[in-house]
């Protein structure tokens, strides 16, 4: 970091003299500008410039030498360098005094000087001094990735980063106990730690996209940054600064984070390779190739035998992953997408206290869900994870459908639970439901609808509104449909069909004429509207839309 001090060493400085503001000559200097005018704004400065001035276009009085200067410090300026001569002779009184309460340095040119070559030599100073530090950072995030790739990664990048920074590094992981390099006594780690999580509601939300979130306590710069990927969140890397940050600062806690999250992923991506035995194990229960409950349960971990009571069926079916639209992915991609996108779904289950195990058939990934129980209920809490499952993006893939099967006890029941999740996806056309229970009537719809009788029953009750809609082009099936639909509220059914209410009425006599029967009779009204739930049912398209 150039400051101040570093400057007035440079042989263009040699003959110079500060006037005033001493005690701040540590301010940084981060490029120099040439201020011949007394008014400015923000659009000329971005902050640690070094003013250079020779006085010119001023009419020094009191009152503009003081706002001038208030207007450099406001802005955050370095310091201000006065050729005196033609256009300055001396420095104001009010100045030196403003600088000095502000520690803002004035320093003078006793003799002429050429502002081109003190812009030039700094301006090279400080680009040459910001590409030594690029090139020490890249061979630094070097070093991060190569220890990335070793037994203790983690550790090491910590003492590593430690190192180059001379800073004190807190890792807060979310499943563990937070430790620090250099190690810190117990009673000094715990008071820092509640200096951290004091500020937890500024950066508990944050993304590993972010940049580090700093704030001050005291004497000391803290730097935190999110470690992790695929919108999760693993742990948090904190750097403990006793002096104010730079943009190297920010830089290496980024790279560090980066070397960090990129070990952790593997190590979750080798965990998930190793639960392929668990998809075996899921396959042969769910395909009923195991026939004995305590063979079933042999596989099942110690937690979940202790502390669940029931389980259910989970199929999340990810559409267009393998269509032709994704043919440009190879193999190992499309496997890549379902690992990266089962991660993310082990740790959703996870967080909202169920134990998932996971299987992959095609374009549908199944769980098998063990309940721990919470004060919530299970229903409540698989739907926060739907929340967020259904906003994922797997490979080339947005759309997702998930359906939800009942819960059981017994193992040998998880194809009843497969199939009852399978029957949800297949008439979401109809539900808005995820979970089976929910289905209502079409429950017992879907066990009957290509039985005979049930074409009969259709028959009996719509064939005449679905004759005539077909040879006039007419919508009464539609009307009819939505009229149910609203509770047979008239107001509703018009405004979904966009017509007048008087159009409805209109079409609500043709349809009773055309049926020859009385539709809203308490003794025709149940039979119609499971008659209409069927034809849904039994169509390809289901009742017609507008």
């Amino acid at each position: 970091m150039l400051t101040v001090q570093n400057v007035l060493k440079r042989s263009l400085f040699l003959e110079t003299e500060v006037v005033a503001g001493a005690n701040g000559l540590q301010r940084q200097v981060k490029w120099t500008h040439v201020l011949e005018i007394p008014f400015f704004d923000d659009t000329i400065f971005q902050g640690g410039e070094l003013i250079l001035s020779t006085g010119f276009g001023f009419e020094w009085r009191d009152s503009s030498n003081t706002s001038f200067l208030l207007n450099l410090i406001e802005r955050n300026a370095s310091c201000l360098c006065i050729e005196l001569g033609h256009y300055f002779e001396e420095i104001p009184k009010e100045m030196i005094e403003v600088a000095n309460e502000y520690n803002f340095p004035i320093i003078i040119f006793k003799k002429f000087v050429n502002f081109v070559e003190i812009t030039q030599d700094i301006h090279s100073f400080i680009i040459n001094a910001h590409h030594e530090k690029l090139v020490e950072l890249d061979s630094i995030s070097r070093e991060f990735h190569s220890l990335s790739l070793t037994t203790h990664g983690v550790s090491n990048i910590l003492k590593l980063l430690q190192q180059k920074t001379e800073a004190s590094i807190v890792y807060l992981p979310i499943e563990g106990t937070p430790f620090s390099i250099p190690r810190l006594k117990n009673d000094v780690l715990e008071q820092l730690l509640q200096t951290i999580y004091k500020e937890k509601d500024q950066w508990h939300d944050r993304i590993t996209n972010d940049p580090p979130f700093e704030w001050k306590v005291r004497d000391h710069t803290i730097l935190l940054q999110p470690v992790g990927a695929m919108d999760q969140i693993w742990a948090y890397l904190v750097m403990v600064l006793d002096r104010k940050s730079d943009e190297f600062d920010f830089l290496i806690l980024d790279r560090a984070s980066l070397a960090i999250s990129q070990d952790l992923l593997r190590k979750h991506y080798l965990d998930e390779k190793r639960l392929r035995l668990e998809s075996t194990w899921l396959n042969d229960l769910i395909y009923r190739r195991i026939n004995n409950e305590e063979q079933a349960w042999g596989f099942i971990s110690l937690s979940s035998k202790r502390n669940s009571n029931c389980y259910q069926i989970v199929i999340i079916d990810i559409e267009d992953v393998f269509q032709p639209s994704s043919l440009s992915l190879s193999d190992e991609e499309n496997e890549s997408a379902i690992y990266h996108y089962s991660l993310k779904i082990r740790s959703e289950f996870e967080k909202y206290s169920f134990t998932p195990y996971i299987t992959s058939k095609r374009n549908q990934i199944i769980v098998l869900a063990f309940d721990l129980g919470t004060t919530n209920s299970s229903k409540e809490r698989i739907l926060k994870v739907i929340d967020t499952l259904l906003y994922v993006r797997v490979g080339e893939s947005n759309q997702i459908r998930i359906g939800v099967g009942r819960q059981y006890q017994l193992l040998l029941d998880a194809h009843n639970s497969l199939r009852e999740a399978q029957l949800v996806l297949n008439y979401r056309a109809f539900s808005t439901s995820v979970f089976y229970e929910d289905l209502g009537i079409f429950r017992l719809i879907q066990l009957i609808q290509h039985d005979q009788d049930t074409a009969s029953f259709i028959k009996d009750y719509l064939s005449p509104i679905i004759y005539y809609d077909k040879e006039n082009g007419t919508e009464l099936l539609l009307t009819l449909a939505k009229y149910f639909e609203f509770d047979r509220s008239k107001k509703l059914t018009a405004q979904d069909l966009y017509i007048v209410r008087q159009t409805l009425y209109h079409r609500l006599e043709k349809i009773k004429m055309i049926l020859n029967f009385d539709f809203e009779a308490p003794e025709n009204r149940l039979n119609v509207e499971i008659a209409l739930k069927s034809y849904q049912f039994t169509q390809q398209g289901g009742v017609p839309s507008k």
